[in-house]
């Protein structure tokens, strides 16, 4: 099973003073088990592509597969696809709106018929990095940290198979990238399909997922990440990508055939 991505474009306001293409022909499949990463500048189309992803936004042009399930219009049944694909946004505290972070987590489950036994919100909590204390605890009051823990674990609640993370690193300290990383990592480990949507790639190395780089709204590179890396800082440069120390590092790692993955380890 997998997402398929047809031929998709998007136009925001058409027809009107405002029209903007977001997306233009965008053809990707994104098989079950996988880990992908999405790249491009603000604008580009990122955002705009993993919501016609879960039917946020139905594409006029093209069509989206999620398993066997094509988004056409609103007359599907979203809400499976929903089911299928969670998503954790940019900021997890614009996703709160309950009191405690026990309702929290089970909004979801409930909303999709799904029952979820003390048990296993408490193994979720495990997964995440937290314990059974945070369940009564107001989310509003958490760090920065503690809330994207929060947001991963109520997308985790109705047990999804793709998750896409929308930078899940941004505003947080080197100890909570690395918790964060580790988390998506363990989610590896149990069989999910990861899609992470960012600026930066530098702490993406020790992954090493399958790249989309959106460019203009189009497709300018698809393939393995070490490829992309090795197009060379011109290339990536004019694709917007940062071309740090540590970039630089892996690529001469690359270009001599040398491996340091364990220096690029989170």
């Amino acid at each position: 099973m997998s997402i398929k991505i047809k031929n998709v474009s998007y136009t925001y306001a058409e027809k009107t003073p405002f029209e903007t293409t977001a997306l233009k022909n965008i053809s990707l499949e994104i098989e079950e088990g996988s880990f992908w990463v999405i790249l491009g500048k603000t604008g580009s189309g990122k955002t705009t592509l993993i919501q016609t992803l879960n039917g946020l936004i139905i594409p006029k042009d093209g069509e989206v597969i999620v398993d066997d399930i094509i988004i056409k219009d609103r007359k599907e049944d979203i809400k499976k696809v929903r089911e299928k694909i969670g998503i954790v946004f940019q900021y997890p505290e614009s996703q709160f709106f309950l009191p405690t972070v026990y309702e929290e987590i089970l909004y979801a489950p409930k909303n999709f018929n799904k029952n979820i036994s003390k048990t296993e919100l408490i193994n979720i909590l495990k997964l995440v990095g937290l314990n059974e204390s945070f369940l009564n605890r107001n989310p509003f009051s958490l760090s920065g940290g503690e809330m994207r823990k929060i947001a991963i674990a109520s997308v985790l609640s109705y047990d999804p198979k793709y998750i896409i993370f929308d930078e899940p690193t941004v505003g947080l300290d080197y100890e909570g990238r690395r918790k964060i990383w580790n988390i998506i990592k363990n989610l590896r480990k149990i069989g999910k399909t990861i899609i992470i949507v960012t600026h930066w790639i530098d702490e993406l190395i020790s992954f090493k997922p399958n790249v989309l780089h959106i460019h203009n709204n189009e497709i300018s590179f698809i393939g393995n990440f070490d490829d992309f890396i090795l197009l060379g800082e011109d290339e990536l440069k004019k694709k917007n990508i940062t071309f740090s120390e540590k970039l630089k590092l892996y690529y001469c790692s690359l270009k001599n055939n040398i491996k340091l993955e364990k220096l690029f380890q989170y």
